[in-house]
């Protein structure tokens, strides 16, 4: 089974938020990188992780990401804040 690119992101953290909900929701997911940097823990233009899944989930996994990414920017900066630290 071929797998889709259906995001990509520049954090670690965000990356394995991505690929938890995707997995709560029963589609299986795979974390790509582009580059070595993620190997030492860099993230930056060149390193993006590509959040892929198997063609036949596609659509329902770039909804899914969409809610998710779109509740993630409607968190005011506080409630960022509080939960990082």
């Amino acid at each position: 089974m071929a797998l889709v690119t259906i995001r990509k992101v520049h954090d670690a953290a965000l990356a394995q938020l991505v690929r938890m909900k995707l997995d709560a929701e029963g589609i299986p997911v795979h974390l790509g990188s582009a580059g070595h940097a993620s190997l030492f823990g860099v993230q930056d233009s060149y390193s993006a992780i590509r959040v892929q899944v198997p063609e036949t989930f596609e659509a329902r996994a770039r909804t899914i990401v969409h809610e998710l990414m779109a509740t993630l920017e409607a968190l005011p900066p506080e409630a960022e804040e509080d939960e990082g630290g």
